[in-house]
């Protein structure tokens, strides 16, 4: 029997063991060690293969027909081709002096932090604009009239001296530009190439508007009294406690958090880029409009006005959520809402309870439960073209009903005075207690009407309300469905 090498198992254990020194300690310049040391990749490989034809001859077991076989020989040439061309263009190449950053591993270079400190008077009534480039940046509030910046800067550099000279064509400034107070970190005076970051700790007047500009980074804005924009290619944005009208306008993001704002509130993530992730809205007085492609989960709860939500596949209005909505991809769950509650969707399952005025929703499929609060009924109009419909009435409320399916079975819980009636491959129940029109259909599956009593299960608990810590960065997964 032809012996096996134990090379390939070696060298995959070497490489891995790299791979999990960087994760343990990101500090260590593995792709450094790497550049200048590859070379000892094919002395390790040699030595194995040396040592397994050794220990072969030595027991006469059968020797391989060569030391090397074809396939090893063309992982070697490439090898030996990539290892030269990083070598030497790290070497000759100006632009590699700065380092290379691929999916957050720094390449040809390390990190060097410089500190950064700006101030300057202002009306407290001014308009900031913080133009960041990439990197974080926490604005707050203070009862103060001047701009506060302090914080660092990180250059991805070959050496001390060449990320000094950066540090230095890149110097933050707080100048004036028309009626705007602009703070520049003048990261685009570095050519393409380079790598420059800003974490920047800003208090500015209470009373100032701030609109924040960004490449790639999170922004973090408290306790102002103006209205607050951000724009920005890739962000995670956070709000609380905001006087003035927001706006949010994203390439992408991972999360869009807003709570206690006076004003009106817009988010708007662009379909042209990847699917956002979670958008989280709460004790918003002025009316909400959210459009764009969410992969993640979308929370509203305490909106005083109108809520607007344009999907890919989902539109969604409602007048008033004193209570909460919860969508995330495939259901979307309200309590405490009020109408009108308009809903259309691809996709979806839809549960809806404790509302008040008119709802209209229509899903190509997903299953609907509904169940108005006790107070009143309004008008209903609940179509799906493929699910289930469960209505739960209030005892004595005043309806006229009409629930249809054309292929499945109806179950009156209600009792009198519906009336039940089969029509070919579905059924039908009608009844009238001299109210408001209420409409169920699917075209297939089954529909439940019941009575709201005793013996029901409790219903799910409310989400909890409060901050919740930022997600880490999920491992890549095939493209989401898009809401």
């Amino acid at each position: 029997m032809r012996p096996r090498s134990i090379t390939g198992p070696i060298i995959l254990i070497a490489i891995g063991a790299l791979f999990l020194l960087h994760n343990l300690w990101p500090d260590i310049a593995m792709f450094d060690i790497f550049l200048r040391y590859w070379p000892y990749l094919l002395i390790l490989w040699g030595a194995v293969r040396l040592v397994e034809v050794l220990f072969w001859a030595g027991t006469r077991r059968p020797l391989p027909p060569a030391g090397v076989s074809g396939g090893e020989w063309t992982v070697v040439v490439l090898l030996c081709v990539f290892g030269t061309l990083l070598f030497w263009g790290s070497k000759w190449a100006p632009s590699w002096n700065n380092g290379i950053r691929v999916r957050g591993l720094e390449i040809f270079g390390e990190r060097y932090e410089f500190p950064v400190s700006a101030e300057r008077q202002v009306g407290k009534n001014a308009r900031i604009v913080l133009d960041l480039g990439r990197g974080n940046a926490k604005i707050l509030g203070a009862d103060d009239d001047k701009i506060t910046v302090r914080g660092q800067k990180s250059i991805n550099s070959y050496d001390q001296k060449d990320a000094g000279k950066a540090d230095q064509q890149t110097p933050l400034e707080i100048v004036t530009v028309g009626d705007q107070i602009v703070i520049r970190t003048n990261q685009d005076k570095l050519d393409g190439s380079r790598r420059m970051s800003n974490d920047l700790d800003i208090s500015i007047p209470k009373s100032a508007s701030f609109e924040g500009r960004g490449r790639y980074g999170d922004f973090d804005v408290r306790d102002l009294g103006g209205s607050v924009q951000v724009n920005s290619d890739n962000a995670g944005v956070r709000l609380e406690n905001i006087g003035g009208a927001v706006k949010v306008d994203l390439r992408r993001g991972d999360i869009v958090r807003a709570t206690k704002i006076k004003g009106p509130v817009d988010v708007k993530l662009s379909t042209r880029g990847r699917a956002g992730e979670d958008l989280e809205l709460d004790t918003i007085e002025g009316p909400v409009t959210v459009s764009g492609a969410f992969s993640g989960e979308l929370n509203f709860r305490n909106l005083a006005k109108p809520l607007r939500f344009e999907g890919v596949t989902t539109d969604l209005r409602v007048e008033k959520t004193p209570g909460f909505i919860k969508m995330a991809l495939g259901n979307l769950t309200a309590e405490n809402v009020q109408g009108p509650f308009h809903l259309t969707a691809g996709t979806r399952d839809v549960n809806v309870r404790d509302f008040t005025g008119n709802v209209e929703i229509q899903v190509d499929r997903g299953d609907l439960e509904l169940r108005p609060a006790r107070q009143q009924v309004g008008r209903i109009d609940a179509r799906t073209r493929n699910g289930e419909v469960d209505l739960v009435l209030p005892p004595g409320a005043k309806f006229d009903l009409n629930a249809s399916t054309a292929r499945g079975e109806i179950s009156n819980e209600y009792g009198a005075p519906l009336k039940m009636e089969t029509v070919g491959k579905g059924a039908s129940l009608r009844g009238s207690t001299g109210g408001p029109a209420v409409t169920v259909t699917t075209d297939r599956g089954s529909i439940t009407v019941r009575r709201a009593g005793a013996g029901e299960p409790p219903a799910p608990p409310v989400p909890p309300s409060g901050i919740l810590p930022r997600k880490l960065p999920p491992p890549p997964v095939p493209e989401p469905q898009q809401q």
